[in-house]
């Protein structure tokens, strides 16, 4: 593909996901996209075969950017309960931009595996991401020894993607600061951190 053809290409994905954004995947006709992008519909069916297919990149793009946001390196000389923090923060932030995009994952996943696939993928690594983070901190000595890491991420992860969804994708009014102290707070006594401010050794 020409360089000319991957701007296209790239324009027509930027578009398709504004239209997306806006109409939902059920309202969005590729008529609308080609409109959007500026483009004649024929140029539309160059790069990609349907709407089902153009949507596919989107979501695809969109969980790609959250992943690579996810894995960003821990900070040297973090305490356990900072690091518990950041991790939140990070999921938080990487969520906000993309709820629209991926509440439409959501609804498409309900009708096809491949978007059932890729939503649970975003979770998955989160999940993954915390657990790691959890056997970690318990081989430091800060973390109760007796919890399950992989069960106690995937249920405390729960509990961070609704509250994000009740916050970016329904809507909900919240106090960024509160809401990141509540997750954290939470979370660290979930897998038995000892108390903020209390002595952490390691």
């Amino acid at each position: 593909m020409t360089t000319k053809g991957h701007q296209r290409r790239a324009k027509i994905l930027e578009a398709a996901r504004q239209v997306f954004e806006e109409r939902g995947f059920v309202e969005t006709r590729v008529a609308d996209i080609v409109a959007a992008a500026h483009v004649a519909q024929g140029t539309f069916y160059t790069y990609f075969d349907s709407k089902d297919a153009v949507f596919a990149e989107v979501a695809q793009n969109v969980i790609d950017d959250m992943l690579a946001l996810l894995h960003t390196p821990r900070r040297p000389g973090a305490s356990a309960h900072e690091r518990v923090r950041e991790g939140l923060r990070r999921f938080t932030e990487a969520f906000r931009p993309n709820a629209r995009i991926i509440g439409l994952i959501e609804q498409v996943g309900t009708f096809t595996p491949e978007m059932r696939t890729l939503r649970l993928a975003l979770r998955e690594s989160f999940v993954a991401m915390s657990a790691r983070g959890i056997a970690r901190m318990q081989a430091e000595g800060h973390a109760d020894p007796a919890v399950d890491p992989l069960m106690t991420a995937e249920v405390l992860g729960a509990m961070v993607d609704q509250t994000c969804y009740v916050w970016f994708s329904l809507g909900k009014e919240f106090d960024a600061t509160e809401v990141l102290d509540s997750l954290s707070m939470v979370w660290s006594r979930a897998i038995g951190l000892p108390e903020n401010g209390a002595r952490e050794d390691g």
